[in-house]
Formats: structure tokens, sequence, C-alpha cells
């Protein structure tokens, strides 16, 4: 099977047009249509149904695009092995974040990355860390950094570094209370809260200080639900209420005095990043640079 008119056919599976694939592969629209009809004289069977201007795959279709996904992923595994035999290290790192690494860790750790390998690039996904988790474990990502110590078997989890929960308000905020920065916990729930996401490692660090105390979330005055750290921050900035996040997140805006930190002890803590793979997949040349740069940094 020509690895030429398979690739052909793939590009016509993931945007549904000839006409598309041809522009995306530098090729003739007829060209990509020869390609896919010569696999589909070679296979016997359609593998596209050809509905107007609709182009959809047979389950056929289906089958071989799965498998010819597989296909590349092995040229592509390959390629980057024997280049690593010639002691470069290239290829493509797909890594998953949670919110606060995201834009707080791996911009850093992949400019210094960069300067000793660069040759690899990257495509970033963010999500919860939970979520992250769930897709390193699955085999869909290759990596994560994410903010919670996964307990799933399988895993390989590296200690990344520490940080600080921090409770902040915008400075000057109507609703403060006027006699300081000190705070119990029964005087913080009163005050109006945004609060993050199910899933949300820095949630999850913020229910466990809270059930120390005797509390839960439902205690507090929830007035916005947000789904990330940069939303938590921008809504906190304009006074919508109190959040508990990351001091790496916040660290720039209590110094340029946007923010001030709440000393509230019972909430309070250090948390921990982690780099996590999975043990079970094949470790490529630019993954394993990455996992040992990390340990080494």
């Amino acid at each position: 099977m020509d690895v030429r008119k398979l690739e052909a056919f793939c590009k016509v599976y993931e945007l549904q047009s000839f006409s598309k694939a041809g522009e995306l592969m530098f090729l003739s629209q007829p060209t990509i249509s020869s390609h896919v009809a010569n696999l589909e004289a070679e296979l016997g069977i359609k593998l596209f149904d050809r509905l107007g201007r609709k182009v959809l795959p047979t389950q056929a279709g289906d089958v071989l695009y799965r498998n010819a996904v597989k296909v590349f992923d092995n040229l592509q595994q390959a390629k980057a092995s024997i280049e690593m035999l010639r002691d470069r290290v290239v290829g493509e790192l797909v890594v998953g974040c949670s919110t606060i690494p995201a834009h707080n860790i791996l911009p850093d750790l992949l400019a210094r990355f960069s300067e000793q390998y660069p040759d690899v690039t990257f495509t970033l996904h963010t999500g919860d860390s939970s979520e992250i988790i769930r897709q390193v474990l699955a085999g869909n990502l290759p990596v994560g950094i994410v903010g919670q110590k996964p307990d799933e078997e399988g895993l390989e989890v590296k200690l990344l570094l520490e940080d600080e929960t921090v409770v902040v308000a915008a400075a000057g905020a109507s609703w403060l209370p006027s006699h300081g920065n000190d705070l119990s916990v029964e005087e913080l729930a009163g005050l109006p809260w945004i609060m993050r996401e199910r899933g949300s490692a820095t949630r999850r660090v913020l229910e466990e200080a809270l059930a120390y105390t005797g509390m839960t979330l439902n205690d507090l005055n929830v007035r916005c639900r947000v789904e990330g750290t940069c939303e938590t921050i921008a809504h906190t900035l304009t006074g919508v209420g109190v959040s508990v996040t990351s001091s790496l997140a916040t660290d720039q805006y209590v110094k340029s005095g946007e923010l001030i930190r709440l000393r509230v002890a019972q909430l309070e803590g250090r948390r921990r990043f982690y780099l996590v793979y999975n043990k079970g997949r094949h470790i490529f040349p630019a993954l394993k640079a990455f996992v040992d740069f990390v340990n080494e940094d």
C-alpha cells in the first residue's frame, strides 16, 4: 500500500474534502481523487460516500483511518529513533498541563529545554489536573504536568517543584474588612468567593484545608464559578471576590499592589506539581530527553 496514497486518504478523512486535502498537500484535486480511488480499488471497497459536496467515510474508511494513524505514528517513532542513533533529539512532544503549570512553569522550562534541544517542537494541551492525568493514563498524552499526585497505577510520577497556596483579593475591594489582612476562617467564608471547577487541583487543596476546620465549600459565599487560573485571577483583580490560588500565579500582582494577600493560616499551605507519564508507552527520544531534563533541572 502506497504511503502517499494513504496520506491523501487521511487528509480527505480529516478535512472531509478532496479539494482542501489537495491544497494542504500541494496536489490537485484530481490527483487526490485518484489516490483514494486507487486505494478503494486495491481494497475492493468504498472508503467514502460522496453526498453532493459532503464527503463522509464509510465503515471501511473509519477502520482504515484508525489503522493508518498507527502506521504514521510508527513511522514517526522510527524516524525519531534513527535520529537518536545519530545523536540528535528531534520530533514533536505533546505536553498536557493543568492551568498553573501551563502559564507559570512550562514556558520557562521549554525555553531552557529548547536551547539544548532546538529540533524538538511542542504542542500544549491545557485542562484541569484530573483530566490531564486521565489522558496520560489512557495513552492520549505522552506526558503531563499537574498539581496533584496521581494515585493510578501505571503512571510514573516525578516531583517537579513546590508552590504555596494563598488567599488573595483586589486591593481596595469595597467588601474587604477594615481591620486588616488577618482574618478568621469564619470571616473569610462570609466574603464573596471565586470558585474553580471540579477536578481542579487548586479546588481540591481548598477542600482539604476547609475539612481541617470542619467546613466545606457549601459554607462559602460563592459569587462566581470559573474554569481556570487565568479566569480566577482576572475576576479577583476586578473585585468580584476572593480566591485561593497559586503564589506562582499571583506574585506579580501582589508585588504591583493590585492584589493583597489575606492572612488565613488554616487555608495557607504548600502544594506540589508533578511530571507524569505512562510507564506502558514507548518513550520517544524527545520525551526521554524532556524527562531527563526535568529530573536534572
